[in-house]
């Protein structure tokens, strides 16, 4: 069957291109799904569009929202985001203070054992869904730890070509990025949609991709099988 919608996806810090595969595994025939990999633990990969397809889309995980080229936001028609954040941090304190001392904190630990650190993450990330965390056998430290530090002041950058609707999913269980940050970034963003998972933990969609496919699918019918 011809691919008619095309999706390009990036994924949040500590993850590679793999954490897409069980919703890609849930995708109906006429959509293909590219997913992007920052290169954290091997070679990064940057997709392109393939020629005539009808439909561009963007999947976004969390910190992926700001790894993804602006030029790319720029050419598709709509923006899925999952679990993903504006400011880091709350934008208001104690929880702001709270939030850049624990990041500091993970910041100090990853120089001296990055590898534990990885793995309290992911604990933190999946809870108790069945943790599917990249290979840890090698890693690109120096691109981890840059992009860890950049948390403390990811601002989303909004072009005037963008003609994308989004729709932003968050997790009620998200111990990463707590509280309804994605409704905070929905503020300003083209015909933006909110959902929540219940139940849902940071790793969405890698967890709960049933949820998730039922969202795209009510929300917006070309992704019905």
């Amino acid at each position: 069957m011809e691919k008619q919608i095309e999706i390009h996806a990036y994924h949040g810090w500590g993850f590679d291109s793999t954490f897409w595969t069980p919703i890609q595994n849930r995708l109906p025939e006429h959509v293909l799904l590219k997913p992007a990999d920052r290169g954290y633990f091997g070679g990064s990969f940057e997709p392109e569009y393939g020629v005539g397809v009808k439909r561009k889309v963007l999947f976004l995980h969390s910190y992926g929202v700001h790894w993804c080229p602006l030029e790319k936001r720029e050419e598709v028609d709509l923006i899925v985001v999952f679990n993903g954040f504006d400011s880091f941090h709350p934008l208001k304190n104690p929880d702001k203070s709270r939030s850049k001392k624990t990041l500091k904190l993970m910041e100090k630990q990853f120089r001296q054992t990055p590898r534990e650190v990885l793995t309290a993450f992911y604990k933190n990330c999946f809870i108790k869904n069945e943790i599917a965390n990249p290979s840890l056998q090698w890693m690109n430290q120096s691109i981890l730890r840059k992009d860890l530090s950049a948390l403390h002041s990811t601002k989303l950058k909004l072009s005037k070509k963008e003609k994308a609707n989004w729709i932003i999913i968050d997790s009620s269980n998200d111990f990463i990025v707590p509280g309804k940050r994605g409704e905070e970034l929905s503020v300003g963003l083209n015909s933006a949609s909110y959902e929540v998972v219940q139940s849902g933990t940071h790793s969405l969609p890698n967890s709960n991709p049933g949820d998730c496919i039922k969202i795209l699918t009510d929300t917006f019918p070309i992704f019905d099988r």
